[in-house]
């Protein structure tokens, strides 16, 4: 019998438009599509050897498998199989060559086995590469591919196919309920910083190419991803939507931010469109009475008052050189405790007047005002409170003067107040928060009446609008702002919730409190 050798290479891909058979130097352009076919000694004649009908067969499996299965003894089988690892191999180029080197099969036999080597081009320079065998029999007296799994990769069998994915790489931005923390959930500021912290999380995708069997991926070849990080911010979703939608209900400029007590984590960060120019979390403002939080803790550890003493509250009162006025009313004895409920400005600046000078400044930073913390993913300013004697020192004690605070640093106060010592806030899990300046907690001889002081501010005092929200204990101020504009603030907490909520110009604290509301509610 004649030896003979002979070669056909075929090319299959999303990315070819046309077939190309190149024959003796002369260029044969077909139909199909997603092939090109390159033949060395393809045989001229009509006659269909083995290698022709192989060559037939491959030029079509993955551009039209159907077209493919015709060449085979079992079409049907042929044709799902084909489509199935068409579709599971989605872009990747195929390429075929087809050869047999031996005896030319005589007239009367019936069945032979070609080789060939396949292989599919890969995102990387490496080409994913086999070689198979493909059984011929003659099936009245033509030449068929005798159909087996194997022909399109060794250890395919019945029902199983090819499949190339993207092998993701785990790691992204997460809020503390697990779900993607995307841009616009929280501020854009904030989000900013806490992506310029942390960078790129997400790492890069790889691939892999294997065989899907009844569900089931057997990896052949592949690049593996680079693996990102989990970023878990500590802020609630459903309560960072709450306090968004409470400052955009507000036509001033608006602020909420909460801490957790019992962990110190930031619970929600929101501000409308019209606070402008700076952020919740470094804004300074006059903190009005929410200052006699650390006024009433500094003249109860002082030894000045107790809960119950009983205070004067006069209309108005000059102290030293200042005349100071309360908001329309006046008691000539009041206890303590009533006195920190109506917001008594006279019986605050009576008791600064006596406070020594640094008795503000101190207790302040025990309660976390004027503490610092380099926080990854934000940066903070609590506020200050400064030194004093004299005049400064009677307004700083009902959160004028000198006495600055942001909505940050207030949360801060409610949070210490709530759990009793100062928390550590943090905005990122795994990111440790460094204290640089920080006390340490407040005397425990006076959180108890404390408590019970903003308790009664929601019950029966300035804020007793909010006494149908359970469990709710705050303090109300209202601080100016320059000309005769006035910030509306409400701090409190409820459960283990610690907020500060501020409207710049809000001319009263009844705005605060109606976004106080609104976010505790929704």
């Amino acid at each position: 019998m004649e030896q003979k050798t002979r070669r056909w290479v075929l090319i299959s891909g999303a990315l070819a438009t046309t077939a190309i058979v190149v024959v003796g130097g002369v260029f044969l352009w077909s139909g199909s599509r997603n092939v090109v076919v390159v033949a060395d000694d393809l045989p001229t004649k009509a006659a269909e050897t083995p290698a022709q009908v192989a060559s037939s067969f491959l030029t079509r499996a993955m551009s039209g498998p159907a077209s493919a299965a015709v060449f085979t003894d079992a079409p049907e089988a042929a044709t799902k199989a084909l489509e199935a690892t068409r579709t599971g191999m989605g872009n990747s180029a195929f390429r075929a060559t087809v050869s047999t080197v031996g005896p030319t099969p005589a007239a009367d036999d019936n069945a032979t086995e070609l080789d060939a080597s396949l292989s599919w081009s890969m995102p990387s320079a490496t080409p994913l590469a086999y070689d198979v065998k493909i059984p011929m029999v003659r099936v009245d007296g033509a030449w068929k591919v005798h159909w087996v799994p194997t022909i399109v990769h060794p250890q395919l069998t019945e029902g199983a196919f090819l499949t190339f994915r993207k092998a993701v790489a785990e790691g992204a931005l997460l809020g503390r309920d697990g779900s993607p923390l995307t841009q616009g959930t929280i501020p854009d500021g904030l989000y900013q910083t806490i992506t310029g912290t942390v960078g790129d999380v997400a790492g890069v995708d790889g691939w892999e190419v294997g065989i899907t069997a009844g569900g089931a991926f057997t990896r052949l070849f592949g690049k593996d991803a680079q693996q990102g990080q989990k970023i878990t911010v500590t802020i609630d979703a459903a309560r960072q939507a709450k306090a968004q939608a409470a400052v955009d209900a507000v036509p001033q400029g608006a602020a909420i931010v909460a801490i957790q007590p019992s962990t110190g984590e930031i619970l929600a960060v929101a501000q409308n469109k019209a606070l402008a120019g700076t952020n919740p979390f470094v804004g300074r403002y006059a903190p009005g009475s929410t200052m006699k939080i650390i006024t009433a803790a500094a003249a109860m550890n002082a030894g000045l008052v107790q809960s119950g003493t009983a205070v004067p509250c006069p209309a108005k009162a000059t102290i030293g050189t200042r005349t100071i006025s309360n908001a329309g009313f006046g008691h000539d004895s009041l206890p303590f405790h009533t006195a920190f409920a109506l917001s008594c400005n006279t019986t605050f600046g009576e008791l600064g007047s006596k406070l020594a000078p640094n008795a503000l400044p101190d207790m302040a930073k025990r309660f976390g005002l004027g503490a610092d913390w380099t926080i990854p993913g934000a940066e903070t300013n609590t506020g200050k409170v400064p030194a004093a004697t004299g005049d400064q020192q009677v307004e700083n004690s009902f959160g004028q003067g000198n006495v600055m605070a942001s909505p940050f640093g207030m949360a801060v106060v409610a949070a210490t107040v709530a759990s009793g010592r100062a928390p550590t806030p943090t905005l990122m899990r795994g990111k440790a928060t460094e204290a640089n300046d920080v006390a340490a907690g407040p005397p425990a001889g006076v959180l108890a009446p404390l408590r019970a002081m903003m308790r009664e501010v929601v019950t029966s005092g300035t804020a007793k609008q909010l006494a149908g929200i359970p469990g709710l204990a705050g303090k109300t101020g209202t601080a100016e702002a320059g000309g005769g504009d006035e910030h509306g603030w409400f701090v409190g907490y409820q459960n283990d919730v610690a907020f500060a909520v501020l409207v710049e110009k809000g001319g009263s604290s009844a705005s605060a409190q109606n976004a106080a509301a609104a976010f505790l509610t929704g």
